[in-house]
């Protein structure tokens, strides 16, 4: 949440001039807005197995969890990030939200312009432009209060309990926030809240009908279109219960998820064929229960959320489950003890010739971050990411996960350690001729030799979080971590297995909230 607030009426911003409303209407409108910039740097030691990325256009898709060498060590790389969030009072039952970023918070670098086009404005010395994308809505909607609850349409921010499924906290250094196209409504009764809502993520390719093959105009096949629908959405009914008596929370939503061929979603599980199960566009059909608990007693506080999901993806049955659950004692004003644990169910292997009858994989969100290493930094984008892949996106899957960790208030400083230990679920069986899911990049890959199986275990971390607020707009921090990676790691799907080495990270970071 923002530090301060401003307020000007519509006629003195800069932002939504005479363009939005006439004249007249300005007058009687006023503006609240707050924002935030930030910036951060990251530096990244021994993020390599040591093998040469050997001249291809990218990383083979069948090495295991190889990260090669690029010639470039440590990772060095940082983020600059502005938001502005105008907020329009039009009058007492109406109000108009929206959420303006310049830059990307996962993939804006210092020194990059790639939205530049070649030629003679790309490349100057003298320069460094942020080329045509200079600024994009990802928030727009309004809230209307009528006498039968809250009405939100419009481009809106998606949040749900920890975070697991829907996640939009606008935390300091968020990067990937979920959001959706809604018509939805907040009504209350007594401590009880219920939010239908309609929430459409993609239109598809088409406007009508689940068109399937290449234009007839650019010398394709004809005749190729599809019953179904085109676009991507969730039907959805949230139900919550507030008793602040008795400190407790507690909610359950359900999400129909429904999605058309062309529907432009990459799923990363999709695409079933024999013996291969790829990335990329495709249908699916699925229900989320989505419970979600916080109790408070005392000094402790126990938060958790469970996803349930079953339906198809591709015709194929889908079914599996996640959990996360947050613990939290303070000791006094200045210390805290934290215990947190979650799994997210995984892939598993198939024998030489076989497909997988159900999909089991969960992934949480990619702002779900309960290490600063290992659940976070997609180590493979370090060597290859011309295609503007975010060094941020590695969400947790395939994994069973513990952390301990303590927190140190004082004045402006707060400090924290967290100790973090996880292991896989599902592994190569190592004999050749099966396949493993390689939860990196989405693909079931064919063994290409027999030896041991792959490991379980995942790695263990330390971090150390230390924050200083210099006033009540200007937040300082640094983080440290110290990833010893584990024998999961080593599987190469070759011969010769991929060193194991242990990963330091630093980051300092600059947050400016207004």
């Amino acid at each position: 949440m923002p530090v301060t607030f401003k307020k000007c009426t519509l006629l003195t911003s800069l932002i939504f001039v005479s363009s939005l409303w006439t004249s007249n209407t300005v007058q009687a409108l006023e503006l609240d807005w707050h924002g935030q910039f930030r910036a951060e740097t990251n530096w990244l030691f021994g993020w390599s197995s040591g093998q040469l990325l050997n001249n291809t256009s990218k990383p083979p898709a069948d090495q295991g969890y190889n990260v090669p060498y690029n010639g470039n060590s440590p990772a060095s790389f940082q983020n600059l990030f502005f938001r502005l969030d105008p907020r329009v009072l039009v009058n007492d039952n109406v109000t108009v939200y929206s959420d303006l970023w310049v830059g990307a918070p996962d993939n804006e670098f210092f020194g990059s312009d790639t939205s530049t086009p070649s030629g003679t404005t790309a490349g100057q010395f003298y320069s460094t432009s942020t080329g045509n994308a200079t600024l994009s809505m990802h928030e727009f909607y309004a809230e209307i209060a009528t006498d039968f609850g809250i009405v939100h349409v419009g481009r809106m921010p998606l949040n749900w309990g920890l975070g697991v499924v829907w996640n939009n906290m606008h935390d300091a250094f968020d990067r990937l926030p979920s959001t959706g196209d809604v018509v939805g409504l907040v009504t209350k009764f007594g401590a009880f809240k219920f939010m239908p809502a309609f929430v459409k993520y993609r239109l598809g390719s088409d406007l009508g009908g689940t068109y399937n093959g290449s234009s007839q105009y650019t010398g394709g096949t004809t005749n190729t279109t599809s019953d179904g629908w085109s676009g991507a959405a969730d039907y959805t009914l949230g139900i919550t219960y507030e008793n602040t008596d008795e400190q407790m929370d507690a909610g359950l939503m359900f999400m129909r998820r429904l999605s058309g061929v062309n529907a432009e979603i990459i799923n990363p599980l999709s695409g079933v064929g024999a013996n291969t199960l790829s990335p990329g566009y495709s249908s699916y059909s699925y229900n989320i229960w989505d419970f979600y608990l916080k109790k408070k007693a005392n000094i402790f506080t126990v938060a958790a959320e469970v996803p349930l999901v079953s339906g198809q993806i591709q015709g194929v049955n889908y079914s599996t489950v996640a959990v996360a659950v947050q613990t939290k004692a303070q000791i006094n004003e200045n210390w805290s003890v934290k215990f947190n644990f979650g799994q997210a169910s995984g892939q598993s292997g198939v024998t030489s010739g076989q497909t997988p009858s159900t999909l089991t994989a969960f992934y949480f969100h990619p702002d779900y971050r309960p290490a600063l290493i290992m659940f976070n930094y997609n180590l493979r984008s370090f060597s290859y990411n011309s295609t503007g892949a975010s060094p941020y996106n590695n969400p947790l899957t395939d994994a069973r996960y513990f952390s301990l960790g303590a927190d140190y208030t004082i004045g402006k400083w707060d400090c924290g350690l967290n100790v973090i230990t996880a292991a896989a679920l599902q592994t190569a069986d190592g004999v050749s001729g099966d396949s493993y899911f390689n939860t990196w990049d989405g693909y079931y890959h064919v063994q290409n030799v027999s030896g041991p199986a792959q490991g379980s275990n995942l790695g263990l971390e330390f971090d150390y979080n230390m924050a200083y607020q210099w006033d009540e707009a200007v937040r300082v921090g640094l983080g440290m971590g110290l990833l010893s990676q584990g024998n999961f790691y080593a599987f190469s799907n070759s011969a010769t297995q991929n060193p194991l080495k242990s990963i330091f990270l630093t980051e300092l970071n600059l947050s400016v909230k207004f």
